[in-house]
């Protein structure tokens, strides 16, 4: 069974990690833990006037019928998704601190900034909440990902407003990465593709999961194969997040999304 608790209530809090801290640091905890939850690396300025901009885009109101295509609606979750948006503003949150930090994380050369956003605001859903399961991203059995090396290296997640608990913050479970790999070496012909893998999580007896808890300004950065889930807001405030996009051939190799973008990944 994965994690130790019964209930959300006992989930552990996790804030972020200033991104001044020493660079030694911060790779250890990442290396370590699968993910690592950062403050400092867009300006105030720029992720209030990002923020602003996504509590105003159609949808956010809740009213599901003002969404057109490309973007979406996830009615069970409450997500709205406003995909490939190019303001300079929301480039801005991916600006020369995030892909310097993605650059010493990774260890990634191929770093150009991305050329578009993909918004996942949570808006209230009035019901009981529940914890998320669990699961591992580049899952979709129509993309045909392949466990090894897998679609990306390390993805990110920017947060744009203060997230409360149960309002929306990503739930993860450290050092998950490791028992992932781990299944997944022992028989590499049964978790060929990340499909299959994500199947067998529930077998695995991982770690208590963390509650994230950002703030607006925030990047969440993780790595292949970590473990989280996504749940939806009890919050009456939106949480916003956006996550980057790229069109061009190097990205659209990796993870390949819809209307000729992709996940900004190295």
């Amino acid at each position: 069974m994965t994690g130790k608790r019964d209930t959300v209530n006992e989930f552990a809090e996790r804030y972020a990690t200033s991104a001044s801290a020493p660079s030694t640091e911060l790779r250890r905890q990442y290396e370590e833990e699968g993910f690592i939850l950062l403050s400092g690396l867009i300006d105030d300025e720029t992720s209030r006037a990002a923020a602003a901009l996504l509590g105003e885009l159609p949808g956010m109101d809740g009213d599901a019928e003002a969404i057109e295509a490309p973007h979406l609606f996830n009615e069970e979750r409450g997500l709205v998704e406003h995909y490939a948006l190019r303001e300079q503003v929301l480039l801005d949150c991916f600006g020369c601190a995030f892909t310097e930090m993605t650059r010493m994380l990774s260890d990634g050369t191929d770093l150009h900034a991305p050329r578009a956003a993909q918004t996942q605001n949570l808006i209230l859903q009035e019901r009981a909440w529940q914890p998320p399961g669990p699961h591992i991203d580049g899952i979709p059995k129509v993309n045909r990902h392949r466990t090894f090396p897998g679609p990306y290296e390390i993805a990110f997640i920017a947060y744009l407003s203060d997230v409360e608990p149960r309002g929306g913050g990503t739930v993860g479970w450290p050092r998950s990465h490791r028992a992932v790999r781990a299944l997944a070496e022992s028989d590499r012909d049964r978790y060929a593709y990340l499909y299959d893998l994500n199947r067998a999580i529930g077998q695995l007896d991982l770690e208590s999961p963390v509650e994230l808890l950002p703030k607006r300004g925030d990047i969440l950065f993780f790595q292949h194969l970590w473990v989280h889930g996504a749940p939806f807001n009890t919050r009456p405030q939106p949480r916003l997040a956006l996550r980057p996009l790229c069109d061009c051939a190097a990205c659209n190799g990796r993870w390949y999304k819809r209307d000729g973008w992709s996940f900004w990944q190295p």
